[in-house]
């Protein structure tokens, strides 16, 4: 336990006892957004709960929300029941607010945390069964395969032809030229390749449609590099999955984007990455199966170039994405909000029917 919720634990208690009586009714459900990645990874289960509050962690980030038209209050909030996509029990140090987790990635493309920081959720929502199951043997009791939540906007109609259309018009993508994604996970991290090309990708602008999309901590010297790049599309949105759906290759080193992409079934060029302590030797063969795999920026230009043209790594991704994901049938949120309801009724705190009926889109 941090310090911080030590020193937390008994006003934050007596505030939400406080609350407790002057409120009455249907149980208060917050979603804790931490970081604004957060919102887009819970966006299509918020959905599920209209009456649910919006919890912003700071004010940079309630402003954040609000600028998309989100109505969000500021923490400390008081709930019965909180959703986040991170650890951060340590906001809610009670046991009496019940605590729900969500994967903020695709699979596990880094090694996990220590299991009693899932074990505090009733229940923590993974990608697939094996990504279940893997939780298990480290001793993850609450998991729970629900799938990608983030992804059902892709398959579940959300984002159909006409919306890719009109945003390949404004990113003034040249229809004649392939499209070609980069990403790379946070440089601090020492699992991230953004050094073998971001001061290179520029070569690649006449031949492709270059993108370009980067972990949110990534240093800002990384950031303005990319971002003054000429003919160089960087995405600022942190809905990434549209990108994901234009783009025709994806190249990325050991970020769990390349999880999301890969459920698309489309080329994706790796570079190597043997660093980081939170690397496993069973994440890079897995991403080695998937990928073509390289070790600098003029290999990765020949990989592309050869990906495009005779891709044979489509029955890998296809077994890869039965690993990766419970399904991929847009109704991941579906299934969460299912769970959610469970644990509202294992808690006895269904008090309005209402709540009971969670419409699925």
């Amino acid at each position: 336990m941090k310090l911080s919720e030590y020193l937390l634990t008994t006003p934050y208690y007596l505030f939400w006892k406080v609350k407790k009586l002057f409120h009455s009714g249907e149980p208060v459900i917050d979603f804790y957004i931490g970081e604004m990645m957060d919102y887009f990874i819970m966006k299509s289960v918020i959905r599920k709960f209209p009456q649910s509050r919006v919890v912003a962690k700071n004010a940079s980030i309630k402003k954040e929300l609000e600028s998309l038209g989100v109505a969000a209050i500021s923490w400390p909030s008081f709930p019965d029941v909180v959703i986040m996509a991170r650890h951060a029990m340590h906001e809610f140090p009670i046991d009496n607010v019940v605590k729900i987790g969500m994967a903020h990635g695709v699979y596990q493309f880094k090694r996990f945390i220590k299991a009693k920081k899932y074990n505090v959720f009733q229940r923590f929502f993974m990608t697939s069964q094996e990504h279940m199951l893997m939780g298990e043997k480290i001793g993850i009791e609450c998991g729970v395969a629900i799938g990608c939540p983030k992804l059902d906007q892709a398959f579940n109609g959300e984002i159909d032809d006409n919306y890719l259309e009109a945003l390949k018009t404004s990113l003034n993508l040249d229809p004649a030229k392939p499209t070609v994604m980069f990403s790379a996970t946070w440089d601090k991290s020492g699992m991230s390749a953004i050094r073998l090309w971001h001061e290179r990708i520029e070569e690649l602008s006449n031949a492709y449609n270059v993108m370009v999309t980067l972990h949110p901590f990534m240093s800002k010297g990384y950031k303005d590099s990319v971002r003054n790049k000429k003919n160089i599309f960087y995405i600022d949105s942190y809905n990434t999955v549209p990108y994901l759906m234009l783009a025709d290759v994806l190249v990325s080193d050991t970020s769990s984007i390349i999880g999301e992409y890969c459920a698309f079934n489309k080329p994706i060029v790796s570079f190597k990455v043997e660093t980081g302590t939170r690397l496993t030797e069973d994440i890079k063969e897995l991403i080695g199966s998937i990928s073509v795999s390289v070790q600098s920026f003029d290999e990765a230009k020949t990989a592309i170039e050869k990906s495009l043209k005779n891709d044979t790594l489509g029955a890998a991704r296809e077994a890869a994405n039965k690993k990766f994901f419970y399904a991929l049938d847009g109704k991941a949120s579906d299934r969460a909000a299912e769970e959610i309801v469970k644990v509202l009724q294992e808690n006895n705190l269904h008090t309005d029917a209402s709540l009971m009926q969670v419409k699925t889109e």
